[in-house]
């Protein structure tokens, strides 16, 4: 078998391994891009999985860090103006009802969204939600200058926080949890809950501290990006990228699963595939390695002892989610017009004190009785995803990883998807005698899918303060290289910025990457 040899190797072919592929083959580097399934895209791919002609974004589906990302505000490596990347913004981004009937909708224009909170909640309510927009809004400027460059150390990012009035205020919404700040300032649990389920949709616990960041951004992000969608299925997105990277000539190989990076002298020098295959990189081996997988994926010894004690603390979400995809015959029926053109609709109970109790639930191990889904149906925004006057539709209910009885998810599966659908109907009447068509994925199932999806969790790794910035994965792989592996580069959502969702974090890899190799970054970019 003859070997092969590449300026860098990336191993695993989702977005975050293909952004950090396409800034180095755009450089002129010679790039070999090997994933282990049968197609590129990890967690964002679109495929038909219930009847022919029906798209399904089989995990990411809504669109947010990665509009902030220059990858695409300004279109870096052309995957909108060259590649046929074209995203759309539907005109509310969320939208919530609850069992007593009542609606909360996220539009894009500010003034709608608080005059919807006034009719439903109250103009007290209104005015507290305006005034958390503007303190978000003053945060954010900070907040995107760090996202998309490898992260300073943590103490640092803290201490600068900690200089002054502002800062410390600051750090006490980063330091809060979610349910915290919502407290502080609002009476209506029903507005409480339409914000909490966004995080949850990111599998963040509402009620922990350390988790109030991804709450406190998200009002000024929800206005300014909205939350969209790719045309044709947020697969589309890869499909740019794939299009972009052989168009540098890059080498793209699907049924290629990395088995070992290979190293000598203590750098990375090439990888070995499951059938015995041999790579070899002459600059650098890029890896969409989880933590988890780190040491698997080296011989022994190599890793550090302080390396292998942080990965061993990691923490994934405390909760993982079902999902199920539906091919509708007729889209769904809806209470309020303006639902058909919000992305994210969620099914939630009317009070507060429930929702806690479905949280409660699934943080100990049981399956929530009490209904709160998220869903998903395609028809207004995006009718290229189904045949004419049909839809698809997404449905996703938080769950934990592990069952406190000990019984396996195959032993609930059945019970659970048939339990979905009718709560679904319940809310939407009509809904289950449209079904032509459906697949549903566990926790297990989901876990299954990715080796990033650690303990089903999508977002790789759970995101609390502790766990971000200079401190995500961990300390010692923050910088996005292995310590005592020279040339060894990690890539994907467990790292800096991502806490879960589509925001191209492989740039970052590609900065620190093309900055210890002295390349011009700059010139990539123009």
């Amino acid at each position: 078998m003859v070997s092969e040899t590449f300026d860098v190797i990336v191993v695993g072919g989702g977005h975050n391994g293909l952004t950090t592929a396409g800034y180095i083959a755009k450089a002129g580097k010679s790039v070999l891009v090997l994933e282990g399934k049968p197609y590129f895209g990890g967690g964002v791919a679109t495929k038909e999985v219930t009847v022919p002609g029906f798209k399904h974004d089989l995990h990411s589906s809504a669109h947010l860090g990665i509009l902030i990302n220059p990858l695409i505000a300004n279109d870096e490596l052309q995957l909108k103006s060259k590649y046929g990347l074209e995203y759309i913004r539907p005109n509310a981004a969320y939208a919530t009802t609850f069992t007593d009937g009542s609606t909360l909708i996220g539009y894009n224009d500010l003034e709608r969204t608080l005059d919807n909170i006034a009719s439903t909640c109250s103009r007290r309510d209104a005015d507290a939600y305006y005034k958390l927009y503007q303190e978000s809004s003053a945060f954010v400027p900070m907040a995107t200058a760090q996202m998309f460059v490898p992260p300073p150390p943590y103490g640092a990012f803290i201490a600068l926080l900690d200089q002054g009035a502002e800062g410390r205020n600051i750090l006490h919404e980063l330091e809060n949890s979610p349910l915290g700040i919502l407290n502080e300032r609002f009476e209506s649990d029903k507005l409480k809950i339409h914000m909490m389920r966004l995080l949850t949709e990111h599998f963040v616990d509402p009620e922990a501290r350390g988790e109030g960041g991804a709450l406190f951004m998200y009002p000024a992000f929800i206005e300014k990006y909205g939350l969209q969608t790719p045309r044709g299925g947020s697969g589309a997105l890869v499909d740019s990228m794939v299009r972009q990277l052989k168009d540098h000539g890059a080498d793209l190989r699907t049924d290629s699963t990395v088995v070992k990076v290979l190293t000598s002298k203590g750098r990375a020098v090439g990888v070995r595939l499951a059938d015995g295959a041999e790579f070899f990189a002459k600059e650098a081996v890029v890896g969409q390695i989880h933590p988890f997988n780190l040491p698997k994926m080296l011989d022994e010894g190599i890793l550090e002892d302080q390396t292998r004690y942080e990965i061993d603390r990691a923490e994934t979400a405390p909760f993982c989610c079902v999902t199920a995809h539906y091919a509708l015959d007729k889209p769904p029926t809806y209470a309020h017009p303006d639902i058909n053109h919000a992305w994210l609709h969620g099914l939630c109970p009317t009070s507060l004190a429930d929702y806690k109790k479905v949280l409660f639930d699934v943080r100990n191990g049981y399956i929530p009785k009490i209904p709160s889904l998220g869903t998903i149906s395609t028809h207004a925004v995006d009718p290229t995803r189904a045949p004419e006057g049909k839809s698809t539709f997404l449905v996703w209910r938080i769950m934990p990883f592990k069952l406190a009885d000990g019984s396996s998810w195959s032993e609930h599966k059945a019970e659970v998807e048939e339990e979905t659908l009718n709560l679904v109907d319940s809310f939407l009447p009509g809904l289950k005698a449209s079904v032509i068509g459906k697949a549903f994925d566990t926790p297990d199932d989901i876990a299954a899918y990715s080796p990033t999806f650690q303990n089903g969790d999508v977002s790789g790794l759970a995101s609390p303060l502790f766990q971000s910035q200079g401190h995500r994965p961990t300390p010692s792989l923050s910088q996005f290289t292995v310590p005592g592996v020279e040339d060894l580069y990690l890539s994907g959502v467990f790292m800096h910025p991502t806490a879960g969702g589509v925001c191209g974090g492989g740039r970052v890899t590609a900065v620190k990457l093309f900055d210890d190799k002295g390349w011009d970054f700059d010139k990539v970019t123009q």
